[in-house]
């Protein structure tokens, strides 16, 4: 029996009813993919999240909205694709954005 049929009610002796195989429907399948790309990955330390609504926003506006839930220090640096950027920096779809904090520095 093709892997992609499987009888129904456990006979597999055969006699038994045979489901049939439909194709994914591709259209839902690309707009899924389309919009997680289109999300940007913040990260500080152990906390990580994919949001939707950031396109357009500053590092700077990020920062201040995340700074209480992801616990993100005033003097942290922020990193775009491994770049330093400031707070006026623009952020895209598909862009990871990470707060670090400099190692051996207190506070």
């Amino acid at each position: 029996m093709p892997q992609d049929q499987k009888p129904i009610g456990g006979d597999t002796q055969g006699g038994g009813k045979v489901d049939s195989y439909s194709a994914p429907d591709i259209d839902a399948t690309l707009a899924r993919a389309s919009a997680a790309t289109q999300k940007v990955r913040v990260v500080h330390g152990a906390n990580e999240q994919y949001f939707d609504n950031l396109e357009g926003k500053t590092v700077g506006s990020v920062k201040k909205s995340l700074r209480e839930v992801f616990n993100i220090p005033g003097d942290s640096q922020a990193l775009v694709s491994s770049k330093e950027v400031g707070d006026d920096f623009i952020l895209e779809g598909g862009m990871n954005l990470e707060f670090v904090k400099e190692a051996g520095v207190k506070g």
